[in-house]
């Protein structure tokens, strides 16, 4: 773990943005040590809530039906309060090192550049990721829990119990059933089911599995 000097990042941006974070994290978290929060964050039960009880489908018709303040008094901020408390909780009792990145919200930065971010500290900094019981809403969580079962990184629930590819599979198809019953498109999770279940079947085989 290094710790000084601090090295001169280049370039600007969110690039650079995103190097600065991950430099800052390495005066406190040693390479492969820490533990990463998957948690929903702008998205999450409470969003697919707001879209059915507002009749939007996305991001941008529900702001502009709702407002951004409302957005985030009602989706956002509930949903760090809700990482924030599950993190806390993790230090508490003993788990070392835990990283929650739900806090950060910055200007100009996309879903795409958070989850770039998000991977990158994943890949360098942690050895076990703990999933919020409602990770499966999240499309960036699901995302992460194939990127960590790509490198064979321990997924968790909260309590510590192993989250396996079976129970992934279960929740993120309980999460579908749940979305269709308020009439709202699930293509993309959908998308991520046959992934899980390829995982799956991999496993079953004993095919190797490439690296996301």
């Amino acid at each position: 773990m290094s710790t000084w000097p601090w090295r001169q990042v280049e370039g600007t941006g969110i690039a650079r943005e995103a190097a600065i974070i991950l430099q800052t994290l390495d005066t406190v978290v040693p390479d492969g040590e820490g533990a990463y929060l998957a948690a929903p964050i702008s998205t999450g039960r409470r969003y697919y809530e707001a879209l059915a009880a507002t009749g939007t489908s996305n991001y941008a018709e529900l702001i502009a039906a709702i407002g951004l303040n409302r957005y985030l008094e009602t989706v956002r901020w509930p949903n760090v309060a809700d990482g924030e408390r599950i993190a806390a909780d993790l230090r508490k009792r003993g788990v070392p090192f835990v990283i929650n990145t739900g806090p950060l919200m910055f200007s100009g930065w996309h879903g795409s550049d958070y989850m770039e971010l998000c991977y990158a500290l994943i890949a360098k900094k942690v050895r076990q990721v703990y999933f919020h019981p409602e990770w499966a809403f999240s499309h960036g969580a699901v995302k992460q829990f194939l990127f960590c079962t790509g490198r064979n990184l321990p997924c968790r629930h909260i309590d510590g119990t192993p989250l396996t590819i079976n129970q992934a599979q279960a929740a993120l198809a309980d999460a579908c059933r749940q979305l269709r019953n308020l009439s709202l498109g699930v293509h993309g999770f959908e998308t991520r089911l046959r992934e899980l279940e390829a995982v799956a079947g991999a496993a079953v085989s004993g095919t190797e599995r490439p690296m996301l």
